[in-house]
């Protein structure tokens, strides 16, 4: 065994949250304390390995509780008006869902339920959950399970494509009617850029640092 492997072993026998390695190239670090606002960087490829935020529990929480208050709000507003030889629609995304909910489109009315609604509240439901114990100093229930499943999440909850798909769809339906966005179709996207700082709010390490200190 090599010193380096030595020191490895021994760092980690005392704290095992002083190891890290890096997700791009694998090399083994010994972490010194970072502080909030500090950076660590992988010594062989330069990746960032941690970046500890100030107040992460705090604007986490917050961000994830306005993002599921604005999911609700956009639910209860027309996303689109339609209008056509003087007869006007209004559809909100629970109207879309439904309309979709028929033969071979229930697949797709399924799809926009689970990626554009429901993924996303999940999401954010898991992360106050865990935030909010570490918090006030205790690990909840099933806590890295929770924090698990909402990390798997995250790549899932497609909200921006859902904005990027409607842009698209009306741009080819723009001959057919006249299209207007409805007060839902702003809320969701002020909802994406919620959900974007919050994800950026969030540090991991910290979250898995309390959870796997919690007593067994």
């Amino acid at each position: 065994m090599t010193p380096e492997q030595i020191g490895f072993k021994a760092a980690f026998a005392q704290d095992p949250d002083s190891l890290i390695a890096c997700p791009a190239c694998d090399t083994l670090h010994i972490l010194d304390p970072v502080s909030a606002g500090q950076t660590a960087y992988c010594t062989c490829c330069g990746f960032k390995l941690m970046a500890p935020k100030a107040n992460t529990f705090d604007r986490t929480i917050a961000l994830a509780v306005t993002s599921a208050i604005l999911m609700i709000a956009v639910l209860s507003f027309p996303f689109l008006k339609m209008s056509k030889s003087g007869l006007s629609h209004e559809a909100s995304i629970l109207d879309i869902i439904f309309g979709l909910a028929h033969g071979w489109y229930n697949l797709l009315a399924f799809a926009v339920a689970m990626f554009v609604v429901t993924l996303p509240m999940a999401r954010a439901g898991a992360l106050v959950y865990v935030l909010w114990a570490l918090k006030h100093h205790r690990v909840p229930y099933r806590a890295k399970e929770v924090f698990l499943f909402a990390e798997r999440l995250n790549p899932w909850a497609m909200s921006e494509i859902f904005i990027i798909g409607t842009g698209v769809a009306l741009v080819k339906m723009a001959g057919l009617a006249t299209i207007s966005f409805g007060k839902a179709f702003w809320l969701y996207c002020l909802l994406v850029l919620i959900i974007g700082l919050k994800n950026a709010a969030l540090c991991r390490w910290t979250v898995w640092s309390l959870i796997r200190k919690a007593p067994t």
